[in-house]
C-alpha cells in the first residue's frame, strides 16, 4: 500500500502539496505567526461534548464563509462537491436535467446522498421527499458562518443516516447591522446570467438580552441548452468505429464499417465517437418484420418485402422518406435521432428564500430561541420530444401506405398463428390471421408533440423553537457545569410538477386504426402527424410530492466527575422523530398509460423512532513525559423504530486521542452505525426510469463476452435467435427499468475506523497539518435487485447464467425484437442486497504567515490551505449472497461504477491579503480514471477487452485553476469577483457510458470559464 501511495502521490502535485501544506484542518490551540500574533482558529469536534482542543477523535473538515465568497458560489453544493470527500451525484444540482430532479444533495464518500446527514446549527433540517435527503438549495449561503464535515459513521452521536458522516451548516446567529450583497455570474461561451441578491438585517434588543436576524435571498439562474454550449455537447455521442483520419476524443468521427470478419483496427479504423442518438426517429423505425430469406419468413412475404424495397433490410428494420410513401432499410447511426440540442445542460432556477432567527435570555439559566425558514424554488427541466416504442396494430389497408407496403402488412397478417394480444397502456387488442390487422413494432420520435417540459415548484417551510441554558452544579464533585438544550422542529416540503409533452399509449394505439372505414387519425409514416393527431394523443400531467419531518429532542451535558487527569465530560439525551412523505402522480402516470415522463405508482408512508443516547469523554493521563493528554471516549444510541423490519437497534462508538506534545496529536475511532430505511425505500410505488446500461444480448456488449453461453441465456430470456447480439436488441444507450419500495427491508449497518495524526509544530508557527486514514464497510445496503440495472443484467447473463434465476426473471423483453423497451422492463425493487466499502487517506493543512511587502507591509499575509483524499479502495458487492462477485471501482467510471471515482482528488488555495486587497488562486485536481469495462474484469482476473476496442477508455486527470479578488473600497463597502476554470478546459468526453451530456456533468466543469462580480454593502 505504501509503495502505491508514494508513486501515485508523486503524480501531479499531490505528494508535495499534501505534505508541505495539506486544508480545512482543525487546530488544537491557536497557532501563531512569526511575530507571535495569534491566528484565528476554528475548533470543531463532531461531538455533542464541549470542546477541549483536540480531544475529539473524529476527523472534521471546516469550510468557512470566505471560501463560499472566493468561489463565487450562489448555491452551497457547488463548493462542497469540489471537496475531495465528495463524489458527484448524477441527479443533483444545476446539471440534473432529470425528473425527479431540481434538488441539490451531497454524496459523501460516494455512498449516496441518503447515507449522510445534513444539519443546520446542529439540528436536522427539512427533508425534500420520500428519500429523506435535504435539498441544499434551501441552505442560505449568505448566513453560513462555517460548514463542518464530520467524516465517518456518526449514528451514535447524531442518529440514523450518518453512515458516512455529517455535514453541519453553522449560521450567523448574532448578526448586527444591515448587509446587502449583489452578485452576477456568467459563463464565457453563452454569457448566460445568474443574478443573486442577499439582504440581511439583524440587531440586539432588550439591552442586549436578545438578538434577531432576518435574511432574504433572490436567485435567478438562466437556462443553458446543449445547443447553446455546442462543440462537444451538441451531438448525442456514442461508441463506434470511425475512420482513422476523423478520430477525435471529443467530437464525432466519420462512421466506418469494417469488412466482414475484420475488426475496426484490422480494417484501418479507430474506435471512437460517432454522432448517434435514439433509434426511435421522427420518420418512424419499424421492426419485428422477418428478414428476406430467414426461417421466420415465407416466399409470399419475401416477395412483398422485395417489392416494397426492403429486400436488403437488416435487424434495424425500415423507415420512410419525409412524404411517407417510400420505405427503405433503417441505418445506424445515420438515421438515429439527436436527442441533445434542446436538452438543458444547466437547468434554470428561480428562488426566493427567507430565514429568520432569534434568541432571548429570559434569565441567567434560560435562553429561548427560534428559527424560521421559507423558500420557494422553481426549476425547469427540458428534454427532447418523447418517443414511443413497442408493438402496435395497423390496418393492412392503411391508406397512408403505398400498395407494396400494404401487401407487406397483409402478408404479416396472414402469417400470424393463434391469437396475438397487444397491450398498449391500459388497453389491449387482439388479432388473428386474416382479420385485416397486422402487428409491427414501432419506434417513433413524436417531434410533432413538442419538447418535454417539467416545471417543478418546491415550497419549504421549517420552524424550530427551543430553550437552552446553564443549570450549574449539583455538587462540587459530581455533575458540574450542567447545560441543557431542548427543542422541537417542524418542517414541510411540498412540490408540484407540471408536465407537457406526454402522450397516451392507449390513445396512440386507438388512433392508429380506422374507425368506421375512415382514415386513421395518426399517420406515423414519415414526419406526418397532423395537428388533429397531436391533439388526440397529447396529455399533460400534474404530480404532487409532500414531505414532513418533526423532531423533539432534549440534551443534558456537563462534567460528571473528575479523575486525576481532569474532568469526565458527558452528554445524554432523548430524541423523537417523525418522517412522512407521499407522492401523488397524475392519473396517466399512475395507470402507466403515459409516454414521455416516467410513470409511477403513488408513494405514501411514515416512520417514527424514539431514541436515547449518551456520550462520554474521560481523561486517562495528563502532563506526563510524551503524554500531554490521553483521553478515551465512547457513545451509544438506542433507537426503537415502528418498522417490522427494524425494531430496536443499537449504535455505538469508542475512540481516543493522545496528545504527545503540543506539536503532535494522535487520534482514532471505531464507530458502528446504522441507517434505517426511508419512506421511499419502504413504501415507494413502482416507478419507471431510464438508465445508461449495456444489454449483454445486443451488439453493444463487448465482443469478447458474446459467447455461446451468453447466447443461450439470451434466447432463454426472450431474445429471438436471429436477433441475439444484433443492433436491434438495444437501439438506445439507456434501458427502461422499474424500481420501487419493499416494506420488509431492514437496516443497513456499517463499521468505520479512522486513525490519524494532527501536527501543529511550534517551530513553524501558523501551520496545522492532519493526516487521517478512513475505512468504511457497509453491509445490508438497501439497493435495487442485483445492486442496480446494469449489475442485474451482468448477474443474469455473465455470472449466474440461468433463466430461472431472480435476476433473469426480473428482465422482460419485447417478444418481437428482444428489446428491453416499453412496455417491457427490467424490474429491480429494493432489498438489503449488497455491500459497499471504501478506504483511503485524507490529507489536510493550512498555513498562515505574514510578509513585509504589499500594499500595507504591516498588514500583509499569506493564507495557504490544501485538502486531498487518496482513495485506496471503493468496492461494491452487488449481492452479498455472491461475495466473490465484487466491483472494484476505485480509479474507474462507467455504467457499473457510475461517476468517476479517482484515486486522487483535491485542491489548494493560496490567498494574499494586503491592506484592503485580497488576491486568491485555487487549483482543483481530479485524477485520471479508466472505464469499468476494462478495469472490473481485469481486477477479477477475467477476460479483458483490448483497450483499442473501447472508446475513450481513459479519462485524463483534470486540472482547474480559479482566480478571485476582493477590495474594500471603504469601511463596509467591498467589491469582489473572479473566474473559475480560467484556462477554459472542456470536460473529458465519453460515449455510450455517459449518463448525460456526453460526460459526467456532476464531476467535471461543463461550462468552461465562468466569471462572477459582486458588491457588498454593510452598515
Amino acid at each position: 500500500m505504501s509503495n502505491k501511495l508514494y508513486l501515485t502521490a508523486a503524480s501531479p502535485i499531490a505528494l508535495a502539496v499534501s505534505l508541505l501544506l495539506p486544508a480545512l484542518a482543525q487546530a488544537q490551540t491557536a497557532p501563531t505567526t512569526s511575530d507571535g500574533a495569534e491566528v484565528e482558529t476554528i475548533v470543531v469536534t463532531g461531538s455533542r461534548l464541549a470542546s477541549r482542543g483536540f480531544s475529539a477523535p473524529t476527523p472534521v473538515s471546516v469550510v468557512d464563509a470566505e471560501e463560499f465568497k472566493q468561489s463565487g458560489a450562489v448555491n452551497v453544493e457547488q463548493v462542497l462537491n469540489n471537496a475531495p470527500q465528495f463524489i458527484g451525484s448524477q441527479n443533483n444540482g444545476p446539471t440534473a436535467n432529470t425528473v425527479p430532479g431540481g434538488t441539490a444533495t451531497l454524496n459523501l464518500r460516494g455512498f449516496g446522498a441518503q447515507r449522510n446527514l445534513v444539519l443546520v446549527n446542529g439540528r436536522r433540517f427539512a427533508i425534500a421527499g420520500a428519500d429523506q435527503t435535504t435539498d441544499i438549495n434551501t441552505i442560505p449561503a449568505s448566513l453560513i458562518r462555517q460548514t463542518e464535515v464530520v467524516t465517518g459513521g456518526s449514528s451514535a452521536v447524531y442518529g440514523s443516516d450518518a453512515i458516512t458522516g455529517v455535514v453541519n451548516f453553522v449560521l450567523r446567529q448574532d448578526f448586527e447591522g444591515v448587509e446587502l450583497n449583489v452578485q452576477e455570474n456568467w459563463d464565457s461561451h453563452t454569457t448566460t446570467r445568474t443574478h443573486n441578491i442577499d439582504l440581511t438585517v439583524g440587531g440586539n434588543f432588550a439591552d442586549g438580552k436578545g438578538n434577531a436576524v432576518v435574511s432574504v435571498n433572490y436567485l435567478d439562474r438562466g437556462a443553458i441548452s446543449r445547443r447553446m454550449r455546442g462543440n462537444w455537447a451538441y451531438d448525442s455521442l456514442s461508441d463506434g468505429c470511425v475512420t482513422a483520419a476523423s478520430f477525435s476524443k471529443s467530437k464525432a468521427g466519420t462512421p466506418f464499417s469494417p469488412p466482414s470478419g475484420q475488426t475496426c483496427a484490422q480494417a484501418g479504423g479507430r474506435q471512437g465517437l460517432i454522432a448517434g442518438g435514439s433509434g426511435d426517429i421522427p420518420n418512424g423505425r419499424f421492426t419485428g418484420v422477418p428478414l428476406v430469406g430467414s426461417s421466420t419468413s415465407n416466399p409470399a412475404l419475401d416477395a412483398a418485402l422485395v417489392a416494397a424495397g426492403l429486400g436488403g433490410m437488416g435487424s434495424r428494420g425500415f423507415t420512410f422518406n419525409d412524404t411517407g410513401t417510400t420505405a427503405r432499410p433503417a441505418l445506424t447511426p445515420q438515421d438515429d435521432f439527436n436527442l441533445s440540442p434542446d436538452n438543458y445542460l444547466i437547468i434554470p432556477q428561480k428562488r426566493w428564500m427567507l430565514n429568520a432567527m432569534g434568541h432571548y435570555d429570559f434569565n441567567s439559566k434560560v435562553t429561548g430561541y427560534v428559527e424560521a425558514h421559507y423558500s420557494n424554488n422553481v426549476v425547469d427541466m427540458q428534454l427532447a420530444p418523447t418517443n414511443i416504442n413497442g408493438p402496435f396494430l395497423f390496418n393492412v389497408n392503411n391508406p397512408y401506405l403505398s400498395a407494396p407496403m400494404q401487401e407487406v402488412l397483409r402478408q404479416l397478417d396472414l402469417k400470424e398463428t393463434g391469437t396475438t394480444t397487444v397491450t398498449t397502456g391500459t388497453a389491449t387488442r387482439t388479432t388473428v390471421a386474416g382479420d385485416g390487422l397486422a402487428v409491427i413494432n414501432v419506434g417513433r420520435r413524436l417531434r410533432e408533440v413538442g419538447l418535454r417540459r417539467n416545471n417543478a415548484e418546491r415550497n419549504v417551510f421549517r420552524f424550530a423553537a427551543g430553550f437552552r441554558g446553564d443549570l450549574g452544579d449539583v455538587s462540587e464533585s459530581f455533575l458540574r457545569d450542567l447545560k441543557y438544550d431542548a427543542y422541537y422542529t417542524f418542517a414541510r416540503t411540498s412540490e408540484t410538477d407540471h408536465q407537457d409533452g406526454n402522450v397516451s399509449r392507449s390513445r396512440f394505439q386507438a388512433n392508429l386504426l380506422s374507425v368506421g372505414g375512415a382514415a386513421p387519425v395518426l399517420n406515423v409514416f414519415g414526419p406526418n402527424i397532423s395537428a388533429a393527431g397531436v391533439q388526440a394523443i397529447a396529455i399533460g400531467a400534474t404530480n404532487i410530492t409532500e414531505a414532513k419531518q418533526q423532531v423533539a429532542a432534549a440534551n443534558l451535558s456537563g462534567e460528571a466527575f473528575s479523575l486525576p487527569a481532569g474532568p469526565v465530560d458527558f452528554s445524554a439525551g432523548l430524541e423523537w422523530r417523525y418522517n412522512a412523505a407521499k407522492y401523488i402522480p397524475d392519473e396517466f402516470l399512475r395507470s402507466g398509460d403515459v409516454v414521455g415522463f416516467n410513470p409511477g405508482l403513488p408513494t405514501g408512508g411514515s416512520t417514527i423512532v424514539k431514541e436515547v443516547y449518551g456520550e462520554i469523554r474521560a481523561p486517562i493521563l495528563a502532563d506526563l513525559p510524551f503524554i500531554k493528554n490521553l483521553t478515551a471516549n465512547g457513545a451509544f444510541r438506542y433507537s426503537d423504530y415502528n418498522l417490522k423490519g427494524v425494531g430496536g437497534v443499537w449504535t455505538y462508538s469508542v475512540g481516543g486521542a493522545w496528545a504527545v506534545t503540543s506539536d503532535v496529536n494522535f487520534r482514532g475511532q471505531f464507530q458502528h452505525a446504522i441507517r434505517a430505511p426511508n419512506v421511499g425505500e419502504l413504501y415507494g410505488g413502482l416507478a419507471q426510469s431510464f438508465d445508461a446500461a449495456t444489454d449483454p444480448c445486443s451488439s453493444r456488449a463487448p465482443t469478447a463476452q458474446q459467447t455461446a453461453a451468453v447466447r443461450a441465456v439470451c434466447e432463454a430470456t426472450g431474445v429471438p435467435a436471429a436477433q441475439v447480439f444484433s443492433a436491434g436488441v438495444q437501439s438506445n444507450t439507456i434501458i427502461g427499468n422499474l424500481s420501487g419500495g419493499n416494506p420488509n427491508v431492514g437496516i443497513e449497518e456499517s463499521d468505520t475506523y479512522t486513525v490519524g495524526v494532527v501536527l501543529t509544530p511550534r517551530a513553524v508557527p501558523g501551520l496545522a497539518v492532519s493526516v487521517d486514514y478512513f475505512n468504511i464497510d457497509l453491509t445490508g445496503a438497501i439497493s435495487q435487485l442485483g445492486g442496480g440495472l446494469n449489475n442485474t443484467l451482468n448477474l443474469c447473463y455473465y455470472i449466474v447464467q440461468s433463466a430461472s434465476s431472480e435476476f433473469c426473471q426480473a428482465i422482460k423483453r419485447n417478444p418481437v425484437t428482444g428489446e428491453i423497451a416499453p412496455p417491457y422492463y427490467a424490474t429491480v425493487t429494493n432489498a438489503n442486497t449488497g455491500g459497499l466499502k471504501t478506504a483511503g487517506v485524507d490529507f489536510a493543512a493550512n498555513y498562515r504567515f505574514k510578509t513585509d511587502f504589499g500594499w500595507l507591509p504591516d498588514d500583509s499575509a499569506f493564507d495557504i490551505s490544501t485538502n486531498w483524499t487518496w482513495t485506496d479502495e471503493f468496492t461494491s458487492t452487488p449481492v452479498q449472497a455472491f461475495p466473490n462477485i465484487k466491483n472494484y471501482c476505485v480509479g474507474a467510471f462507467g455504467t457499473t461504477c457510475g461517476q468517476p471515482i479517482p484515486e486522487w482528488k483535491g485542491g489548494t488555495r493560496i490567498t494574499w491579503r494586503t491592506g484592503p486587497l485580497s488576491l486568491s488562486v485555487k487549483h482543483r485536481f481530479i485524477g485520471a480514471v479508466t472505464t469499468d469495462k476494462y478495469l472490473l474484469p481485469k481486477r477479477l482476473g477475467n477476460t479483458v477487452p483490448d483497450l483499442a476496442t473501447l472508446t475513450n477508455p481513459k479519462l485524463p486527470a483534470q486540472n482547474y485553476f480559479d482566480l478571485s479578488f476582493s477590495y474594500d473600497l471603504s469601511n463596509g463597502v467591498q467589491v469582489y469577483g473572479g473566474a473559475q476554470n480560467i484556462f477554459d478546459r472542456d470536460p473529458p468526453i465519453v460515449g455510450s457510458a455517459a449518463p448525460g451530456a456526453n460526460t459526467y456533468a456532476a464531476t467535471y466543469d461543463v461550462l468552461g470559464t465562468t466569471m462572477f462580480l459582486g458588491g457588498r454593502l454593510r452598515f
